[in-house]
C-alpha cells in the first residue's frame, strides 16, 4: 500500500514507487516518539517483514537517499524541522520465537518490556532488567540499553542486519565492540537479535521484576512524555543527582520540564517543542559543567532539521 501527497518530492515517490510496504509522505513524527515532539517525516517506510525491509534498504541504496531507523522512539530527540529523507518504522517486525531451551529469538520492533514479559512466561532469565526500559528490541541493541549492572549485549547471541546497500547478514556477538550505551554497528538496519538466557523459576523471574517496576515508578516520571534518561551517567556519579544539586529539578522551558521527580529525566508537560527541550539541555549541561566540574554526555539521540 503506497499512501501519496502532492507536496511529497518527486524523487521520493519515483525511488520508492512499487515498494511492497506501506509507504506514507510528509507524516508527522511526533506520534511515533516517546516525548511526543517532533516535525514531518519526508517519507516513512513500514516493512512487515525483513524481505521487506531489504527491499526498501536497496531503494535508499541506488537512489542515494537519507535513512533513518525509528523503533519506539524512547532514545530520541526529533527537532522541529523533522527529517529528512526514508525514516524506516519497524513497529511491525513484531516476533518472538523461542529457538530452544535457552535461546530467544525476537525482531526488532518488539517492544523491550513485552519481551521480558514473554522471556518470563518461557522460564527464561536475563531479561528482567528490560521490563522497565521503554523502546524496542532493536533499539536496545542499537545503544546497549541497560541499568545499572546489566545491559543487552550481555546477553546476546547474534543479531540479523540489513546493511546500507541492503545486504542481510547475521552478525555473532562477539563480532561487535559495545561499551556503556553504546555498539559500533555498521550503517544500516538491526532486523532482530536472537537472546542467550538461563533457566530460572518463574516465580523468582516475575519478583525480580516486580521489585525493579516498583523502583521505576517511584523513582520516574512515567505520567508525562520522555525518552528516558536525557544524559548519560559520568564516571563514578549519577545525572540525575548532580542537576537536583544545582537546582534545576522543576526547571522549566516553554513546554518543556525538568522532572522534579528525576533529574535525568525531561518531560512534555504542556504541547512542548523541541527547542524547549534542547534549551533544557543546554541550561544543564552548562550549570552542571560549570558549578560541579563535570562534562555531561548525551544518552538521547538528537535527530532532524531545526
Amino acid at each position: 500500500m503506497i499512501s501519496m501527497m502532492a507536496q511529497a518530492p518527486v524523487s521520493y515517490r519515483k525511488a520508492l514507487e512499487g515498494c511492497s510496504c506501506e509507504i506514507q509522505y510528509d507524516v508527522s513524527i511526533a506520534p511515533y516518539t516517546s516525548l511526543k515532539i517532533g516535525g514531518p517525516a519526508d517519507v516513512m517506510a513500514f516493512p512487515k517483514t525483513v524481505t521487506e525491509v531489504v527491499a526498501v534498504m536497496k531503494r535508499v541504496s541506488q537512489h542515494q537517499l537519507p535513512f533513518f531507523v525509528l523503533g519506539g522512539g524512547s532514545n530520541v530527540l526529533v527537532l522541529d524541522g523533522g527529517i529528512e529523507g526514508v525514516v524506516i518504522q519497524l513497529d511491525r517486525l513484531n516476533r518472538i520465537t523461542r529457538v530452544d531451551t535457552r535461546l530467544l529469538f525476537a525482531e526488532a520492533g518488539v517492544s523491550y518490556p513485552k519481551l521480558s514479559t514473554h522471556a518470563m512466561g518461557c522460564g527464561l532469565s536475563g531479561l528482567e532488567f528490560a521490563a522497565g526500559i521503554p523502546g524496542t528490541v532493536g533499539g536496545a541493541v542499537a545503544m546497549n540499553a541497560g541499568i545499572p549492572g546489566e545491559e543487552t549485549w550481555e546477553v546476546l547471541k547474534e543479531i540479523a542486519f540489513v546493511d546500507d546497500k541492503g545486504e542481510f547478514e547475521v552478525i555473532p556477538a562477539e563480532y561487535v565492540r559495545h561499551g556503556y550505551r553504546s555498539a559500533a554497528l555498521p550503517k544500516g538496519v538491526v532486523v532482530s537479535a536472537c537472546f542467550s538466557l538461563s533457566q530460572a523459576p518463574v516465580e523468582q523471574i516475575e519478583e525480580t521484576i516486580k521489585g525493579l517496576m516498583k523502583r521505576r515508578r517511584e523513582t520516574q516520571p512515567l505520567s508525562f512524555p520522555n525518552v528516558g534518561s536525557i544524559f548519560k551517567n559520568p564516571a563514578g556519579a549519577y545525572t540525575g543527582r548532580l542537576v537536583e544539586e544545582v537546582g534545576l529539578k522543576g526547571y522549566s522551558v516553554g513546554g518543556a520540564q525538568i522532572s522534579d521527580r528525576h533529574g535525568n529525566f525531561i518531560i512534555n508537560r504542556d504541547n512542548a517543542l523541541a527547542r524547549d527541550v534542547l534549551d533544557l539541555i543546554k541550561k544543564v549541561v552548562h550549570k552542571v559543567r560549570q558549578e560541579r566540574g563535570v562534562k555531561l554526555e548525551l544518552e538521547v539521540r538528537i535527530v532532524g532539521r531545526e
